[in-house]
């Protein structure tokens, strides 16, 4: 079951998008913070175009989409902007994060996004956005400066 996220839920919420930071290529680049992660995602939720959806099965949370739609800052164009998408290792493989992504675009839609920009940290993510006909804008870089 997909749904919106509540208050309830942001420890878990914190706690997926910690695995993603100590599982995946941002692990040397961003400093894991909870107590900031926390209260990032109490702001989303009271942001009228910020929405965190979860999918729940068997009553535990095994996935993450955390989205803001904003008007781009060149075009003016409603834009939806990822933020979070988590899914537990074991979860993976039934289809839960591509139903996650589904739902996210759709809501986004309704929220008036007409378009949806994504975060593709692996070779293998970027395959999976083309194949669902995204198109590679720009590559990002990061570096430490203090």
């Amino acid at each position: 079951m997909i749904r919106q996220a509540t208050p309830a839920d942001l420890p878990r919420v914190v706690e997926m998008g910690r695995r993603f930071l100590a599982e995946g290529p941002y692990r040397d680049e961003v400093t894991d913070n909870p107590e900031q992660a926390t209260g990032f995602f109490v702001q989303l939720l009271k942001n009228p175009g910020g929405r965190i959806l979860v999918s729940e099965y068997q009553g535990k949370l095994i996935g993450v989409f955390a989205f803001l739609v904003f008007p781009h800052f060149f075009s003016g164009e409603m834009t939806a902007g990822e933020l979070l998408w988590y899914v537990e290792p074991e979860a993976r493989k039934g289809g839960a994060g591509l139903k996650l992504l589904a739902a996210a675009e759709a809501m986004a839609r309704d929220l008036g996004a007409k378009r949806m920009q994504m975060v593709a940290p692996t070779a293998e993510i970027e395959q999976l956005y083309k194949r669902r006909g995204y198109h590679q804008v720009e590559v990002g870089y990061q570096r430490r400066l203090a």
